[in-house]
């Protein structure tokens, strides 16, 4: 039996669980032999999920893991959203995991060769990061009784089933290469999504806050702003928490916020320390539609750096006040699905409106 797993707790309450495994290492029997006794197991559930969302609500679910043989590059988001899930990882030698994909009918070239040690090496970093927690098995340990019985009682928290592995371990259950590739083709746009923005979470959780001395608003040109380095991380993490890939501002409307910019209709506030940027808020100037005379000010992008509370709120009051000492009527405000930035709104004491929120300013 590999390594020494006598330190892996089995006390207390039984968590969901998650398989990192090499492909072709039997994870589809596996998955079938651990649907055991109310539990359910999946089997490459991430192919399924279009968003961070439905992973949560995956790992959420009583009675429930997976074995996933494409996930292991996020493994450290796993301890972010179900920190008390049980890891188990399953190596095949690479050759071999070649040459059982070469036997279902896959070309295997050099870029499958490179995707597939990658893939392996990653299974030994989480054996290695998170060395005294994951459960680390190999591929023919699943011929051995033995090693299986210790790999149920750890997943399930139940006493080994020697009747029901006898059961499973007589029956050849695989995946269809051919089919599963059918799947991959058609679903392709929506997982590379889900991979860019897993990615950039996965990311943004490893960068250490930068310390802020204090911070200063002020008005800025859509040059300053955007072309920023700082400006530009800001867009991509708004744009993951809207469910958008993070590279999507990418696609906005720059030669209209150039014109807008141009006719002085466009206003930038944004909120630095230390020279660097923080947040921003842009808005779109206009006469009012509903009274004469009257100028209106649209908020089409507002975004806070999240590790530092109460910089959201302060940007406003901060971007408010400008445009109040610009003559501003009015302020039409935005909240995006999933986020509770309306309680900031109402607070400022603005009414909302459908979807929107109008501030009036004296």
């Amino acid at each position: 039996m590999h390594g020494d797993r006598r330190h892996i707790s089995k006390a207390g309450a039984i968590a969901s669980f998650v398989i990192f495994a090499s492909p072709r290492s039997r994870t589809t029997w596996l998955s079938a032999w651990l649907a055991y006794g109310g539990w359910q197991c999946g089997h490459d559930e991430l192919r399924h999920c279009r968003s961070l969302d439905d992973v949560r609500s995956w790992l959420a679910q009583p009675q429930t893991g997976t074995v996933e043989t494409a996930a292991a590059p996020f493994w450290r988001l796993l301890e972010r959203y179900s920190p008390e899930a049980r890891i188990v990882t399953l190596r095949r030698p690479v050759a071999a995991v070649a040459a059982s994909l070469a036997r279902g009918g896959l070309c295997v070239d050099d870029a499958v060769m490179r995707r597939l040690q990658m893939a392996d090496r990653k299974l030994e970093q989480i054996e290695h990061r998170l060395a005294g927690r994951v459960f680390p098995l190999r591929y023919e340990e699943l011929d051995s009784e033995a090693a299986c019985a210790e790999l149920f009682t750890y997943c399930l928290g139940m006493p080994h089933d020697k009747v029901w592995w006898r059961a499973c371990a007589a029956v050849n259950i695989q995946t269809s290469i051919p089919h599963t590739l059918r799947y991959a083709a058609a679903h392709a746009v929506q997982v590379e999504k889900l991979r860019r923005v897993a990615w950039w979470e996965m990311l943004r959780g490893l960068r250490r806050p930068a310390a802020m001395d204090g911070v200063t608003f002020g008005q800025e040109t859509l040059a300053q702003s955007f072309c920023d380095p700082d400006g530009m991380r800001l867009m991509s993490e708004e744009c993951v928490q809207l469910g958008a890939a993070p590279e999507a501002w990418l696609g906005m409307n720059l030669p209209l916020l150039e014109r807008l910019e141009a006719l002085d209709r466009l206003h930038i506030m944004t909120a630095r320390s230390n020279g660097r940027m923080f947040g921003y808020l842009v808005t779109a100037l206009g006469e009012s539609f509903h009274a004469m005379g009257q100028l209106e000010a649209d908020q089409v992008s507002y975004f806070a750096d999240p590790t530092w509370p109460g910089l959201g709120r302060k940007l406003q009051h901060a971007a408010i006040d400008d445009l109040r000492a610009k003559g501003v009527n009015r302020v039409l405000m935005f909240q995006p699905d999933g986020t509770r930035v309306g309680l900031v709104y109402r607070r400022l004491g603005a009414k909302q409106t459908g979807q929107r929120y109008v501030l009036e300013l004296q």
